[in-house]
C-alpha cells in the first residue's frame, strides 16, 4: 500500500534542514486531529467521547473527509507538520479506512516534509499483518494504550488485552518497522501497590519505548467509575498516596535519564517529544475533525457534537457539525498558556511571551512570580519561568493563585 505522505507536500530547502528531526521535536506550524469514535468495549474510567457499535461507520468516514474539503476552503492554508488520530480506538479501522483518511487530509491541506502522524492503539486490535499496512500508509508514530502490564488491574479498567498481548504488540510494531513508539500508563488505580506500579514503569521501559505518558486515574463525572465512586463501589486513593505514585514517577524518569518533559509525559530522548500534544501546550493552531473533535484556529475555539449519528447527519447534509464557537480574548489566552506552559519542563518562554502579547510578563506579574520565588516552588531566567519538581506536584494549585 502507498504512503500518502508525498501528495501535497512541501519539498525540503536547499541545504535538507527541513527533513532533519527537530531536537527537542517542537513545531510552532499547526496539526491536524481525527477523532475515531470506535471502540470494542468501553472503559469504566474513559470520557472521552466513543462508541461500541458499528453504527454509521461508512457515512462516518466520508462525513470526516467532506469536514476536511470544507474546512480547508474556510481556514488559512499550513503547512501543517502533524496528524493524530486519537479516540475511540483508531488502530480498529482497517488499513483502507485509514487510508481514505490520510488521503483526504494530504489532497485539502499542505504537508510538511517532515511530517509526525500517531495513530492510537489499543493492543487488543492488532496483528504483525495490521501494523505493516499502518506503517506502509505513512504512519510514524504509534501510542499504545496499555494502562498497565499487571493482568489484574487490566481487568478492573476494564481493558480487552492482558500483560503478554501488550509486550507482543510492542514487538510486533518493531518488526513492522514503527522506531517511535509511546505507551500510556495509569497510576494510582485502587489496589495497585507502588511496587507493581514499579514494575510496570520498569516493563515499559525494558521494551525500549522512546516516549510514555503516565496519567493519575481521574474519576470523571459521568464514567461508570465516577458512578461506583458516588455508590462506594470503588474507593479512590487518598492524596497522600496519589502524591507519592506521582513524585516516584518523576523521580524514576529522571534517575532513568528520560526528559520529564510535561507533567505526565516523559522521553527517552528530546527528539521524542510528541510534536502534536506540544502544539496544545504552546497554544498553537490545530484542526479537529469527527465527533467532539476540538479545534483552535486565530484565537477561536470550537467543538464538534458527541454523536456518531449527528455528526455524520450534519456534514452529509452539508451543514456545521460545531455544538460550540468561542473568541479567546487576551486574558483568556494569557491565562491558558501560562497554565499549559508551567507544565512542561522548559515553562513560559519570557521572549516569545512579550512577542505575542506585547508586555514584560516578569513586570506585570512580578508579585505571583515572587510567591513562587521565594517558596523555591519556581526558577526565573532572563528568558525562562518554569517550575520546580516541588511545584509541578502542584502545578494545577498554582495557577488558580495567577491573575491576568
Amino acid at each position: 500500500m502507498e504512503s500518502v505522505l508525498q501528495k501535497n507536500t512541501l519539498q525540503p530547502d536547499r541545504h535538507g534542514n527541513s527533513l532533519n528531526r527537530m531536537s527537542p521535536n517542537i513545531s510552532e506550524k499547526p496539526g491536524l486531529y481525527i477523532h475515531i469514535p470506535y471502540c470494542d468495549t468501553k472503559c469504566g474510567y474513559c470520557d472521552f467521547y466513543s462508541i461500541t457499535s458499528e453504527a454509521g461507520r461508512a457515512d462516518f468516514i466520508s462525513a470526516v473527509t467532506r469536514e476536511m474539503r470544507e474546512t480547508a476552503d474556510k481556514q488559512a492554508a499550513g503547512p501543517f507538520d502533524t496528524i493524530y488520530f486519537g479516540g475511540g480506538t483508531p488502530s480498529l479501522l482497517t488499513e483502507f479506512e485509514l487510508e481514505a483518511l490520510l488521503r483526504a487530509a494530504a489532497e485539502y491541506f499542505e504537508f510538511a516534509p517532515d511530517m509526525e502522524i500517531t495513530l492510537e492503539a489499543n493492543p487488543g486490535t492488532l496483528s504483525l499483518q495490521k501494523l505493516h499496512s499502518f506503517k506502509s500508509l505513512g504512519i510514524n508514530r504509534l501510542s499504545m494504550g496499555v494502562q498497565s502490564f499487571n493482568d489484574d488491574l487490566l481487568r478492573f479498567l476494564g481493558r480487552i488485552h492482558d500483560s503478554h498481548q501488550a509486550i507482543r504488540s510492542v514487538e510486533e510494531a518493531r518488526q513492522a518497522g514503527f522506531d517511535n513508539l509511546s505507551i500510556d500508563l495509569i497510576f494510582s488505580i485502587p489496589g495497585q501497590t507502588p511496587q507493581v506500579w514499579r514494575q510496570s514503569l520498569e516493563q515499559a521501559v525494558a521494551l525500549k519505548t522512546e516516549h510514555i505518558s503516565a496519567y493519575s486515574l481521574i474519576f470523571e463525572q459521568g464514567t461508570p467509575f465516577f458512578r461506583q465512586m458516588t455508590t462506594g463501589q470503588i474507593t479512590p486513593n487518598e492524596d497522600e498516596l496519589e502524591s507519592y505514585f506521582f513524585t516516584e514517577t518523576r523521580r524514576f524518569f529522571s534517575n532513568g535519564g528520560w526528559l520529564s518533559y510535561e507533567v505526565s509525559n516523559f522521553a527517552r530522548a528530546p527528539e521524542f517529544i510528541s510534536r502534536h500534544n506540544f502544539k496544545y501546550w504552546q497554544l498553537n493552531g490545530y484542526l479537529g475533525f469527527g465527533p467532539s473533535a476540538h479545534s483552535f484556529w486565530n484565537n477561536t475555539r470550537w467543538g464538534n457534537v458527541r454523536s456518531v449519528t449527528g455528526y455524520n447527519q450534519k456534514i452529509l447534509s452539508g451543514k456545521s457539525a460545531r455544538q460550540f464557537s468561542e473568541t479567546i480574548d487576551l486574558p483568556t489566552a494569557v491565562f491558558e498558556l501560562v497554565f499549559l506552559s508551567l507544565r512542561t519542563w522548559r515553562g513560559l518562554n519570557l521572549v516569545e511571551f512579550r512577542q505575542r502579547f506585547g508586555y514584560d510578563f516578569r513586570l506585570r506579574h512580578r508579585e505571583f512570580i515572587n510567591r513562587l520565588l521565594e517558596r523555591s516552588l519556581a526558577v526565573l531566567t532572563p528568558e525562562h519561568f518554569y517550575l520546580t519538581e516541588e511545584g509541578l506536584a502542584i502545578s494545577d494549585s498554582i495557577i488558580t493563585d495567577f491573575t491576568v
